[in-house]
C-alpha cells in the first residue's frame, strides 16, 4: 500500500524547491499536489473559492472527480498529458472548465509542475479563476450576437407584404442564428386561453416537431405560467436560464429535452395597447439569453412595427376594403360618461401620437362638465371650444388606458366614424379585404369586453387622382388667399428659420398684416382640410 507525506510535512515538501515558493507564497490562487495515482494529497484553502469544497474535504479524492467528463483513475493522466503538450493560452498550461459545488461551470487556467519524489512524480497543479472574465466575454458574444439579429430581422421584415410573412421571416431569421434551434410564432386568442402557433422554423430536424406535442395557454395553469404565456400578459421579455432547473418550465421540459432545447426566451410583440403576439425562442445551450432582455424587447418591438406598417400599407394601396360596423358598450370613461350625462360623442379626428389624441365634437352637455365625470380614465384633456348656439363643443382627450381607436389603428384598421350615445357606441371600420377580421375584434375586446361585430362588407374604394384634389382646393381659394399662400411661400415665410416676416409679405401684396394673416390662415386651412379631412 503506497504511503503519502502527511499533511503536516506538505508545506516543507513543496518549499524544498525553489522553483515552487512562489506558488505556495501565492494566496490567490488554488493550489492541489497530485500522488502519481490522481490522489488530492494537499489543497490550499484558495480551492474552497474555485470549487466551493473545504479543502480538507478534496484531500484524499481523486482529482478526476474534479474535473468534468473525466473517468475516475484518469485525471493525473489528464493533467499529465496536458503538462507534456501544454495549449497555446496566455497563461500556465491549458484551460479546462471544472464544476463547483454546486454543479455551476468554472473557467481555470491551470499551470502544472513536476514535483520528484521517491515514490513517483507528484503533480502541481497552480488553478488561476477566470470565470468572471469569461462571463463578461460570453455576454459580450451575447449582446453582438442579438443586435446582429435585430438588424437582420429588421431588414428582412420591413417590406414584408403581410402579417403573415412577417411572422414566418422573424422566425426563420432567428434560427439562422447560433445557439438558437427553434422559434415559433403565437397568437393569444380572447376566445379561449390558448397560444395560437402561426409561423415556426426549426435549426434541425430534432427540434422539427416541438409544437406538435406541447401546450401553451396565458391563464393560471400550469401551462399558463411558462415565458410565453407571462410574456403575453405583461408585455416584458421573460428568459429561462435552463430548462432542466426552472419550475416555471417544468410543463415541458421533459419534451424541450428530448428536442435539445437548452434555454428559452419568450418576446412580446407589442406596440401600444395592441398585443400580436409572441416570439419563443430555444437554444440548445444553457444561460443563452443571459444580459441580452433589452436587445430582445426592441427586436419585439420592430416585429410589431413591421406587422402594423404591413397592415397599413395593405389598407392603403387596396382598391377594395372591408368595412366593420361595431358595437361597444361601457359604464366608464368617455362611453360609459355619455350615459351618465346624456350626451353623444362624435369622432372628428385622431393623432397617433403616444399617447393617441382624440377630438371629439361634444353635444347636449357642456365639454368641460364631460371631461370632468371622464376623471382617472384621462390622461389628457382639454376644452378647444365651445359652441355658441347649443350646449357642447370640441375637446381634446388621451385616454389613460387606451382607447378604441389608437387600438383598431395598431390592429390595421381605420376609424371612418364613430358616434357614442347613451353609453352605447356605434364604430365604422376599414381594413384591408384579408385581414383577421376576428383579430381586430379581439383588438378591441382586450379594453373594452363587450364590444361586438355588427356586420361586415366588402367595399370599393373611391380614389381621387392627385390633380383633382388640386383641381379641388385651388377652386375654393379666394384670389386673395391664393395670392397670400403663394407670396409667403416663394417669400420663404413658410422655412424655418422664416427669410421673410409676416409683415414682409403683407407689404408685398400691399395689404396690413392683419389682413395678410387673415388670408394665409383661412387659405392654410382650406389646404389642411383637403389633406385631413374627408
Amino acid at each position: 500500500m503506497t504511503t503519502y507525506p502527511s499533511t503536516d510535512a506538505l508545506p516543507d515538501l513543496l518549499t524544498d524547491s525553489g522553483v515552487l515558493q512562489s506558488f505556495v507564497r501565492d494566496a490567490d490562487d488554488a493550489l492541489i499536489l497530485l500522488a502519481p495515482d490522481g490522489t488530492v494529497v494537499y489543497a490550499n484553502d484558495a480551492t474552497s473559492d474555485l470549487w466551493g469544497y473545504a479543502p480538507a474535504s478534496l484531500t484524499g479524492g481523486p482529482v478526476a472527480s474534479l474535473l468534468p467528463g473525466t473517468e475516475a483513475g484518469e485525471g493525473y493522466d489528464r493533467l499529465r498529458a496536458l503538462a507534456r503538450d501544454p495549449d497555446d493560452v496566455e497563461w500556465g498550461d491549458g484551460e479546462l472548465t471544472l464544476e463547483d459545488a454546486d454543479g455551476e461551470a468554472v473557467h481555470a487556467f491551470v499551470d502544472l509542475h513536476d514535483v520528484a519524489e521517491a515514490d513517483g512524480d507528484y503533480l502541481l497543479a497552480r488553478w488561476r479563476d477566470i470565470t468572471t472574465r469569461r462571463r463578461r466575454e460570453r455576454t459580450l458574444e451575447r449582446l453582438e450576437r442579438v443586435d446582429a439579429l435585430v438588424r437582420d430581422v429588421t431588414q428582412a421584415v420591413i417590406d414584408a407584404d403581410d402579417r403573415g410573412t412577417v411572422e414566418e421571416t422573424a422566425c426563420e431569421q432567428l434560427v439562422a442564428t447560433d445557439p438558437h434551434v427553434f422559434a415559433w410564432f403565437g397568437r393569444p386568442r380572447l376566445t379561449s386561453a390558448d397560444v395560437e402557433p402561426v409561423a415556426w422554423a426549426a435549426g434541425n430536424a430534432r427540434a422539427s416537431n416541438y409544437l406538435d406535442v406541447v401546450e401553451v395557454t396565458t391563464d393560471d395553469t400550469a401551462t399558463g405560467q411558462g415565458p410565453t404565456g407571462r410574456a403575453l400578459r405583461t408585455k416584458s421579455v421573460v428568459t429561462v436560464d435552463d430548462v432542466d432547473t426552472d419550475p416555471r418550465f417544468s410543463p415541458w421540459a421533459g419534451t424541450a429535452r428530448e428536442h435539445g432545447f437548452r434555454s428559452s426566451a419568450a418576446v412580446p410583440v407589442a406596440t401600444g395597447d395592441t398585443v400580436y403576439g409572441a416570439l419563443s425562442v430555444y437554444a440548445d445551450e444553457a444561460h443563452a439569453f443571459d444580459e441580452v432582455t433589452d436587445a430582445l424587447a426592441e427586436l419585439g418591438r420592430l416585429v410589431a412595427s413591421a406587422i402594423e406598417a404591413s397592415e397599413q400599407r395593405k389598407l392603403l394601396y387596396a382598391d377594395r376594403v372591408l368595412e366593420l360596423e361595431l358595437r361597444v358598450t361601457d359604464t366608464g370613461g368617455l362611453i360609459g360618461a355619455t350615459a351618465a350625462l346624456d350626451c353623444t360623442l362624435t369622432l372628428e379626428g385622431f393623432v397617433p401620437d403616444d399617447p393617441a389624441v382624440l377630438y371629439v365634437d361634444v353635444d347636449g352637455v357642456d365639454p368641460q362638465r364631460l371631461l370632468d365625470h371622464a376623471g382617472d380614465a384621462l390622461e389628457h384633456g382639454r376644452v378647444v371650444h365651445t359652441h355658441e348656439e347649443r350646449a357642447g363643443g370640441l375637446v381634446e382627450a388621451a385616454l389613460a388606458d387606451g382607447d378604441i381607436v389608437a387600438t383598431l389603428a395598431d390592429a390595421g384598421a381605420r376609424v371612418q366614424s364613430a358616434v357614442v350615445a347613451s353609453g352605447d357606441g356605434h364604430f365604422v371600420v376599414r381594413a384591408a379585404p384579408d385581414a383577421d377580421v376576428r383579430g381586430i375584434v379581439d383588438h378591441v375586446r382586450r379594453i373594452h369586453p363587450n364590444a361586438d361585430l355588427v356586420s361586415k362588407r366588402e367595399v370599393d374604394r373611391q380614389r381621387r387622382p392627385f390633380t383633382d384634389v388640386r383641381g379641388e382646393v385651388h377652386d375654393r381659394l379666394t384670389d386673395r388667399q391664393h395670392t397670400a399662400l403663394q407670396t409667403a411661400y416663394y417669400a420663404g415665410y413658410l422655412r424655418w428659420p422664416r427669410e421673410s416676416s409676416g409683415e414682409d409679405v403683407a407689404e408685398t401684396m400691399g395689404v396690413s398684416p392683419p389682413t395678410f394673416y387673415q388670408h394665409f390662415r383661412a387659405g392654410e386651412r382650406k389646404l389642411f382640410d383637403a389633406f385631413f379631412g374627408e
